[in-house]
């Protein structure tokens, strides 16, 4: 623990560099250039993924699906048929 304390000292005791002093500079003129450009993806990045969203749409509709059957909800595994929603509902 005592060398990251002496080295920590020697950090604090060195002389700034030069370059420190114009960073604010750099990043402001980065961020003014950076500013003018378009981040959208243009038109042809918009029709390639609509045609990807239609290929994928269409290719989903057309493969057949499985049947699914829901399990039992009943807690006790048997089916509810005394339960007063059943005997109410019915006429």
């Amino acid at each position: 623990m005592t060398d990251i304390d002496a080295m920590l000292a020697r950090l604090r005791e060195s002389p700034v560099h030069p370059g420190l002093a114009v960073i604010d500079t750099a990043v402001f003129d980065e961020l003014a250039a950076r500013a003018g450009v378009p981040a959208t993806p243009g038109a042809r990045g918009l029709s390639m993924a609509a045609v990807v969203a239609l290929f994928i749409g269409i290719a989903g509709s057309a493969l057949p699906g499985t049947q699914v059957r829901a399990a039992s909800i009943s807690p006790l595994g048997a089916p509810p048929t005394l339960a007063p929603s059943t005997l109410l509902g019915a006429e």
